[in-house]
């Protein structure tokens, strides 16, 4: 092993004269060390550390709504999952009812029309409606 010293620096070298690694002088960590104290001062004197601390606050802030909006969302998501339950057991048993009081599609189809033309804009009636309740009754009677 070898040393040498050079730009203040002593440097070790292996016996195949491979860098083993290298010291600072005493000065040089000094400087270092003041380097970093002046960047730092600058850094407070700027208000960085005041903006990180800033930005922290709000990241958890929206962490906070992110969190309380997830929440709301698996509850509007049980009630969905209750009102489509709601849905099909009521289809259930309309499509019972049909099979043993069957109803002509004409009727059905003039029902729709008077509940949901005004609503709907159409004067047919809602077209979503009029599709859902022939697929009930077509369903029913099948």
């Amino acid at each position: 092993m070898t040393a040498r010293v050079a730009a203040g620096m002593l440097t070790y070298d292996d016996d195949r004269g491979q860098p083993m690694g290298t010291i600072m002088s005493d000065q040089d960590a000094n400087d270092a060390a003041a380097a970093h104290r002046q960047f730092l001062e600058l850094l407070e004197q700027t208000g960085f550390f005041q903006q990180i601390h800033s930005l922290e606050a709000n990241l958890k802030s929206v962490a906070g709504e992110l969190q309380s909006f997830g929440g709301n969302v698996a509850q509007r998501l049980e009630e969905t999952e209750n009102l489509a339950a709601h849905v099909l057991a009521i289809e259930s048993i309309l499509a019972v009812m049909l099979k043993a009081y069957p109803i002509l599609a004409d009727d059905l189809m003039a029902e729709v029309k008077d509940r949901t033309a005004a609503l709907s804009g159409n004067a047919d009636g809602s077209p979503t409606v009029r599709a859902l309740a022939a697929d009930i009754l077509a369903k029913a009677t099948a």
